[in-house]
């Protein structure tokens, strides 16, 4: 027990003494974490919301695809990335691999599929008068699926809310693709990864803090509007 009581005390001195590590990787796991969820919701919540209101031809195999992208190890999407962004790869000439971009690249193909699955599902289940009521006062497809999306919002923001906790945690993709470089790469996960292998707890449980403060704050939140929208 006093292992654990001195770890956390020494977390605490860490984060309160203002540790640039810590720190450091407070502020990358954040900012690439957002900007791989705006990009996964730009993409994922108007494809999967189309798909379910509108139901193309075709659109069955989208929803697996949805799903398979939601259930996709993501070692193997780092994996897969890692690949492309790889001097031998296709990407090579973008120069991203072990950088920031490469983590909001990873980031973004774990959260899109997982917020279009999410979206589908809601916009499928919708009434269908939604989509009349709009054609029948001469408003085309994009604003039918404006309309329904504002329907579902509250399901919408549960649902950016567990793909933030998902994003923000996640650790294979961010060593795959970032390689946890100091002062570069080395985001909250894998500064954890680091200084558990080194045996420092203490150092490990710091970033650890927030990375279980973030990922349940989050929760909480999903919960809450999750309530309301039952409600």
């Amino acid at each position: 027990m006093d292992f654990f009581l001195e770890g956390i005390r020494h977390a605490v001195d860490l984060l309160v003494g203002g540790d640039p590590d810590t720190w450091f990787a407070i502020g990358l796991s954040l900012w690439t974490t957002l900007l791989a969820l705006g990009i996964g919701a730009a993409v994922g919540v108007p494809l999967g919301g189309a798909t379910g209101l509108f139901r193309p031809p075709g659109h069955r195999v989208l929803v697996v695809l949805f799903r398979v992208g939601m259930s996709m190890p993501t070692v193997v999407i780092g994996l897969l990335l890692f690949g492309l962004l790889s001097k031998r790869g296709p990407l090579a000439h973008l120069d991203l691999l072990y950088t920031p971009w490469a983590i909001v690249a990873g980031q973004a193909l774990l959260a899109a599929p997982i917020l279009a699955s999410f979206a589908h599902a809601a916009l499928a289940g919708l009434d269908p008068r939604v989509r009349e009521t709009v054609a029948t006062h001469g408003g085309g497809r994009l604003l039918a699926l404006r309309l329904a999306l504002g329907e579902v919002r509250p399901t919408l923001v549960a649902t950016l809310l567990n793909a933030f906790g998902r994003c923000i945690t996640e650790l294979g993709i961010v060593l795959l693709v970032g390689g946890s470089l100091r002062w570069k790469t080395r985001n909250l996960p894998a500064l954890i990864a680091l200084e558990t292998s080194r045996g420092e707890f203490g150092r490990a449980l710091a970033p650890g803090l927030v990375l279980m403060a973030l990922a349940c704050g989050a929760a909480l939140v999903a919960e809450r509007v999750g309530r309301e929208t039952r409600r």
